[in-house]
């Protein structure tokens, strides 16, 4: 379920970053966008207290700033996992915000810059350091056997590609527009002009471009034959 698939510079009605993830026995939410308490009410009627997993990828206000808003309504412990930077900004926002008590409610599981966990039976993650402007992480969380790559917010990155490939789920974040094509590393963020190198690297079975610069993009498809395109709105769904 797409929470919502864009950014900070985003028209509004894209939401920002949330993907719930739900296999047979656990749920897992891919970052946590302000916002996403209202999407998991709206789009899915869920109670926040199912959720089993947060996964941050890193500490980006539209990526972690709906997380405080979730803790006021947990009446049971969630675990969080993310690097340690994530974690300790994310003290010092529950901090700034005067709800320090409601951190409590948290279970941290702090991960390193690379590497493989299995969280529990039947859900595993593995990821690397993204290309970003702040320590982060893309990552690969396999449940039920499916494999879902997400890329959170990177410059195009071959490592995160390789442990992507094959996967039944490619979601990757499509931020820069052509005319910004050359600063890519500068900003962290994937061009729209990386889409087919991105999906030739990775060969999923379906690709979602995410995070959205103002709009949208306009995607060259040709590149992406045998690969299923899915252009997700919030509250869209996607079943295996």
């Amino acid at each position: 379920m797409f929470l919502g698939v864009g950014g900070w510079l985003s028209n509004p009605s894209y939401g920002q970053s949330g993907i719930l993830v739900s296999g047979s026995s656990r749920t897992v939410l891919l970052d946590v966008g302000e916002g996403t308490l209202e999407k998991l009410h709206k789009c899915v009627k869920m109670d926040v207290n199912d959720l089993d997993y947060i996964i941050l990828t890193h500490s980006h206000g539209d990526h972690v700033l709906g997380l405080p808003t979730i803790a006021q309504h947990l009446r049971r412990s969630v675990r969080v996992v993310g690097l340690r930077e994530t974690l300790e900004d994310l003290r010092k926002i529950f901090e700034a915000l005067h709800v320090e008590n409601k951190l409590q409610q948290l279970i941290f599981v702090e991960i390193p810059s690379e590497g493989r966990k299995e969280l529990e039976s039947g859900v595993r993650l593995e990821w690397v350091r993204a290309k970003h402007v702040i320590p982060s992480v893309s990552v690969v969380l396999e449940i039920d056997g499916v494999k879902i790559a997400y890329s959170g917010d990177t410059s195009y990155n071959p490592e995160f590609l390789s442990i992507a490939k094959h996967a039944e789920l490619l979601i990757h974040e499509f931020s820069v527009p052509r005319e910004m094509q050359d600063i890519t590393d500068v900003l962290g963020h994937t061009a729209v002009t990386d889409f087919e190198r991105v999906v030739r690297s990775s060969r999923p079975k379906r690709v979602a471009p995410i995070h959205y610069y103002l709009e949208a993009p306009r995607l060259d498809l040709r590149c992406v034959e045998d690969v299923e395109l899915v252009i997700p709105a919030p509250c869209s769904r996607l079943s295996f």
